[in-house]
């Protein structure tokens, strides 16, 4: 049995031909949305609507881009796209992506052989039109429902974006994929205010900490002042101001825990965002710098750093204070 990427390599792809049409027709036919039922659509990338010969025939010479995958006399697999300049009056969901994007390539079809799924073949074919399409974006439509896992992964790995999802005339949701070619000049502006938005969301979780620390020590004080006050006749009252304030300070304590917490999820959002882009100016020349040594032996804790989990722990630790508090105003 064949490795992935080995098959890939005794893959030739052609422009498709005429000769080629009865193939195309056929793996088209084998590979059908029509009549495929839920379990086939969540797992198999690349099933498509099957045109009619007519239609293929005039993609032909029509589409910028038609090619087949072949193995020796053997064809498994094609791809159709075309510009947006050439798309037909009744593609809905392409007129609706126009009005979003303006140019651009659209991938209609990519189809592989079943007994050749998985061994990157239709990655070749992608790369061979992303290699060749340089003037606008290149964006796929894939059905939606059920979840196609494996599409979404196959466009993630190629450098996909998921742009939207529509709801065509035939009812079957459809997720919008698109890739454009890396901007240096955009990436670096991008780079800069996610740096911007990764420090916002660190400064405002230490000064959600900071406010946290300020509301605790005014309540400790009180509660200092009430038991302080616990003389004759003044200890009932006392004691309920203090068990009072001791639920207040437990309430704040959990209420700042949770909203550290979410915090701290967005700050490690921020960060993933710096990193991903860090990896594209990286390929452009650029330095990584928050990502650096990230995968060096040791470095696990360059991913998730110990300080925030202290900073979002301490409201937990103050919020066990107040719980004893809680007990000592209730027994004494």
């Amino acid at each position: 049995m064949q490795r992935v990427g080995e098959r890939a390599q005794s893959i030739k792809i052609v422009r498709a031909r005429e000769e080629h049409l009865l193939g195309i027709m056929e793996l088209a036919e084998s590979r059908s949305l029509a009549g495929a039922d839920a379990a086939t659509l969540g797992r198999d990338g690349f099933l498509v609507s099957n045109y009619g010969e007519d239609t293929y025939r005039d993609r032909l010479t029509t589409a910028e881009h038609f090619y087949v995958a072949v193995e020796g006399d053997s064809l498994v697999g094609f791809l159709l796209a075309y510009s947006d300049q050439r798309i037909g009056p009744d593609e809905w969901l392409n007129h609706r992506i126009k009005v979003a994007l303006g140019s651009f390539l659209v991938i209609k079809q990519v189809c592989v052989a079943r007994e050749a799924a998985r061994q990157g073949i239709a990655s070749q074919l992608y790369h061979h039109v992303m290699e060749q399409w340089t003037t606008s974006p290149v964006v796929a439509a894939v059905v939606a429902e059920p979840a196609n896992h494996a599409s979404t992964a196959f466009h993630r790995r190629l450098g996909f974006e998921k742009l939207a999802e529509l709801r065509p005339p035939d009812r079957r949701l459809r997720t919008v994929w698109v890739w454009r070619r890396a901007d240096e000049a955009l990436l670096q502006s991008q780079y800069a205010v996610a740096v911007d938005l990764y420090k916002h969301e660190d400064g405002t979780n230490w000064h959600k900490l900071n406010n946290f620390f300020y509301i605790t020590a005014a309540l400790a004080a009180a509660t200092g002042f009430a038991f302080s006050n616990a003389q004759g006749s003044a200890v009932s009252q006392s004691n309920h101001l203090a068990l009072v304030i001791s639920i207040i300070g437990l309430g704040v304590s959990l209420a700042f825990f949770q909203m550290l917490r979410w915090g701290r999820r967005y700050l490690h959002s921020r960060k993933d965002a710096v990193i991903a882009l860090e990896e594209h100016i990286a390929w452009h020349g650029g330095q990584r710098i928050v990502s650096r040594e990230l995968d060096e032996p040791g470095n696990s804790w360059l991913h998730r750093s110990p300080t925030g989990l202290v900073m979002v722990l301490l409201p937990l630790l103050v919020a066990a204070c107040w719980i004893a508090v809680l007990v000592l105003a209730l027994t004494s």
